[in-house]
């Protein structure tokens, strides 16, 4: 059975990014274009300027393995322009590697078929052992992916490691190898048989090699320029790991790690907890309850939440929404402590009356997981005790509640269950919602405190930013279970929540700082420290720093007050305290006044448009152009110059570059690579017809622009890319014609009559709101209205950040919305190019809701521009006055911006 997995939405957008980046750096520089993109100077570690090297920071629960399974045959396409790729996919540990094997090897498994649909079942995945059993031929004519541990490569002595051994079995590789791809292993670290090497062989053999390239498995592999897959990327930021990776002479370094080492991490795109949250990749918010009475009453509530939970989930399953099992992890005390892990055990079954097969110990002696499958309907495990971390690679598909006994300032492995806990089963929202949160009992005298030792977990193991993590946490008095309240008296009531408020140990409690409200001094394990309550102002924050001395130190204090100050917003925002935000309507659309009414899409637009693809403007490539000088070719592509030389080009199983090729068997590597392509240029067209197209324009290239079949087949993953951008603007054209007639003129001359569908209409949910973390808001200026705590896509000054202040304070608006260009998530309109999101959404204090785009005065004649704004008074006139929309600009008839806007929302 296969099972593929469509990529979520931060998925495929750290994939595209991935993929722009690499096409840019081979027309520039890896320096150049990781600057372009991250907005950050590129670290170029000890690669050297030529060998990009960076990073896709997952979150847990972020599904690294399926991103560096697609990224495989997406930087072999982008950047090595090859058919047959090596990737050397280097884990951290054993564990992981024979997990991270065995998924890549089984045939119809999700991250094994991300790499068949590029390269068929002739993929070859294997071990170290293994690769001296792959034959000769079959280098350069399958896909290699070569699964191993960091550790098998990372040594001072390369002769302590049987990687870099001389091997007589790698005789028949070596001797077919070209002189000159061989010379490329005389510059790497270790690579040459040495005459000391010769002296200390005992077999002799070496005597005739020395000066010459080892016959090695490293060497072997390094002759390939192997791509390299880091996992867990920030364990290998040692010396020693960079010349392990040195010594595979790698075309490229792609690193996955939710903990990245910011001064040695080129972190090309960053997923948020949200996006995570928006993709049901996880559950949110964590429902923490704190337990100042002790472990007791941690233990009780435990229970009582997977008790209710498991009630839901039978309900969920009924309703047809699939099996789910509620499990607790308990993180017991250790051995020597009043409750380490027989004693829970006992607690459990003699005072809890918990029947004893749904309780597993999991330590380092006791390994009562083992050859259990917590996922079959029949297993009766419910509760699961631990005290340090699982074993590697386990997994708990069903695990909802953390209970931790231990201090979560001193647990070592919370991190770990917290992780395990977080991920939603299947990754597919449930019906119930109290089974698309995660809850946590813990032993903490306040929920502040215990939020504040949980934020840290969170943030500094398992890649969540602040911003994230305060919105993130909830008490259950936010989120009482199904809407029950908690009985009084209950050892499962909650404390009443209090203001988010921290202590400051490093500052003192000076008159001026004791005069700030919410500033109070606390006697705290016997020392008086200075606590704040509430949004501490930049001035406050200046009394602070002004007790600490030295930047590191300032530094601190600063990221401390940033992360109070986010867990204060995330407590007030509207979307943190449940309160719902106006229905906002979408389009529709009737052919005519009997036919039913049908949401307006791209999609219905582009169904009424036929593409003539054989006509003599469809045929060429008005933006590519190959010159040919030697042994160089020069190929511009929209602008963007590519240098192939023959030793960049590796070759296909049908010897592209021979002579023997023919335009037939191009014509049909062009058809399979654009059919696979990530967002299918010829989608919707039949086969026969996308031959005969692909079939015209190679012939015209050959024919009418004189290009070699040779160059042409050499050039072919660049003429793919161009004819793909090239039928993007035939459609483009089509589909802007047509929209105008049926959308825009509305009813008028054949048109189509649009109207507003409030039966489907666009809801901003509550941790629904996937705001990249590259694009935060991260200003002094506090915004108070706006719905979620998270703000995107907004720059600390300039002309939106204006607009968005004149919303936050403006009369009419009971709450606002950052609006983001992320489907489902974000508003949008139809345009005959795709979708347009408007800037911001605001609902009035009278009901209706209004869309509003800011554009700065070099848009404003754009016709694409204007074509958004005609959609937006579209959607307006068809809400008969519930729905307003502003166009505005920084000066637009005489009037300001403050003015625009009290004309839109009047």
């Amino acid at each position: 059975m296969t099972y593929s997995i469509t990529l979520k939405t931060y998925q495929q957008t750290a994939l595209d990014a991935l993929a722009a980046f690499a096409r840019a750096a081979r027309t520039k520089s890896p320096a150049l274009a990781f600057g372009e993109r991250a907005g950050r100077p590129y670290n170029l570690d000890a690669f050297g300027p030529q060998v990009p090297c960076v990073c896709l920071r997952i979150p847990t629960g972020g599904g690294k393995t399926v991103l560096a399974a697609h990224a495989v045959p997406l930087l072999a396409r982008e950047w090595q322009g090859s058919d047959a790729p090596v990737a050397v996919w280097l884990v951290p540990s054993d564990a992981i590697r024979q997990q991270t094997l065995k998924a890549l090897q089984t045939p119809g498994h999700a991250y094994r078929t991300a790499l068949t649909d590029a390269y068929g079942e002739g993929l070859q995945v294997c071990t170290l052992d293994d690769v001296a059993q792959i034959a000769p031929p079959d280098w350069g004519r399958h896909a290699v992916v070569v699964v191993a541990t960091i550790q098998s490569f990372r040594i001072e002595d390369a002769g302590q490691r049987n990687v870099y051994s001389f091997s007589e079995g790698f005789e028949p590789h070596f001797k077919g190898a070209p002189e000159g791809a061989m010379a490329c292993l005389h510059d790497l670290p270790d690579a040459v048989v040495t005459a000391q090497d010769a002296a200390q062989d005992a077999t002799g053999v070496l005597a005739g090699f020395v000066g010459q390239p080892r016959w090695s498995l490293a060497n072997w592999l390094a002759l390939h320029r192997p791509l390299v897959i880091v996992d867990e990327a920030h364990n290998t930021k040692t010396d020693k790991s960079f010349t392990a990776l040195q010594r595979l002479n790698p075309a490229f370094i792609l690193e996955l790690t939710a903990t990245p080492i910011a001064a040695k991490t080129n972190v090309l795109y960053h997923v948020s907890a949200q996006e995570l949250a928006a993709e049901d990749m996880i559950k949110l918010p964590i429902v923490l309850a704190e337990h100042p009475e002790g472990w007791p009453a941690a233990v009780f509530g435990a229970v009582q939440t997977q008790r209710k939970l498991e009630a839901e989930a039978l309900k969920d399953e009924a309703e047809g929404h699939g099996y789910v099992r509620p499990i607790v992890l308990f993180q017991a005390q250790n051995v020597g402590d009043e409750m380490p892990p027989e004693a829970l055990r006992r607690y459990l079954v003699d005072e809890l009356n918990l029947p004893d097969n749904q309780i597993v110990v999991a330590t380092g002696t006791q390994r009562g997981l083992d050859d259990i499958d917590l996922a079959a309907r029949h297993c009766p495990v419910r509760f699961v005790i631990t005290v340090q971390a699982l074993r590697e690679g386990w997994d708990c598909p069903f695990a909802y509640v953390l209970c931790s006994l231990q201090k979560l300032t001193s647990a070592t492995a919370v991190e770990q269950l917290l992780g395990r806990v977080l991920r939603m089963p299947h990754a597919r929202r449930r019906g119930r919602e109290a089974l698309n949160r995660a809850y946590a009992h813990v032993c903490a005298a306040e929920f502040s405190a215990a939020a504040h030792a949980l934020a840290d977990r969170l943030i500094q193991h398992m890649g969540f930013e602040a911003l994230d993590v305060a919105s993130m946490l909830a008490p259950p008095s936010s989120y009482p279970l199904f809407g029950e309240e908690y009985e009084q008296n209950s050892p499962l009531a909650p404390a009443p929540q209090a203001l988010i408020a921290t202590n400051f140990e490093a500052i003192a409690a000076t008159p001026e700082l004791l005069a700030v409200p919410g500033v109070r001094e606390q006697t705290i394990a016997g020392a008086a420290q200075v606590v704040v309550a509430g949004h501490i102002e930049a001035s406050t924050e200046a009394l602070m720093l002004a007790q600490v001395r030295g930047a590191k130190k300032q530094e601190q204090l600063r990221e401390q007050v940033a992360r109070h100050n986010a867990l204060v917003a995330a407590s007030v925002a509207p979307a943190s305290r449940g309160v719902p935000f106006a229905p906002v309507p979408t389009l529709a659309y009737r052919t005519d006044a009997q036919a039913p009414l049908w949401p307006l899409e791209q999609g219905a637009v582009l169904g009424t448009v036929e593409l003539d693809l054989l006509s003599p403007q469809a045929v060429q490539l008005p933006g590519f152009h190959v010159v040919q000088e030697s042994n160089v070719i020069e190929i511009d592509v929209k602008d963007a110059r590519v240098t192939l030389r023959p030793t960049d080009v590796q070759q296909m199983a049908m010897d592209y570059g021979a002579s023997s090729i023919t335009a037939d068997t191009l014509v049909r590597w062009l058809d399979q690579s654009l059919h696979k392509a990530l967002h299918a240029p010829l989608a919707g067209i039949t086969q026969s017809q996308r031959r005969a197209f692909l079939a015209a324009v190679v012939n015209h290239q050959l024919h009418a622009c004189g290009l070699p079949l040779v160059v042409l087949a050499q050039a072919r993953f660049q003429l793919a890319r161009c004819i793909a951008l090239h039928v993007g603007d035939l459609r483009d054209q089509a589909a802007t014609r047509q929209f105008r007639q049926l959308v825009l003129q509305n009813g008028q001359a054949g048109a189509w009559l649009v109207e507003s569908d409030w039966a489907r209409p666009h809801v901003f949910a509550p941790g629904r709101y996937p705001a990249p973390v590259a694009s935060r808001y991260s200003g002094r200026y506090q915004f108070t209205r706006h719905y979620f705590a998270v703000l995107a896509d907004l720059k600390d000054g300039g002309e939106e950040f204006q607009c968005a202040q004149l919303i936050d304070r403006h009369p009419q608006v009971r709450q606002w919305v950052r609006n983001l260009d992320t489907a489902p998530c974000g508003f949008a309109l139809p345009t005959s190019r795709g979708r347009f999101f408007a800037d911001f959404v605001a609902e009035l204090v009278d009901g209706r809701v209004a869309l509003l785009e800011y554009k700065g005065a070099h848009l404003l004649s754009d016709p694409y521009e204007i074509e958004k704004s005609q959609v937006g008074a579209l959607w307006a006139q068809a809400s008969a006055g519930k729905a307003v929309f502003g166009w505005l600009t920084r000066q637009q008839d005489g009037k300001s911006l403050a003015q625009q806007l009290d004309t839109v929302l009047a």
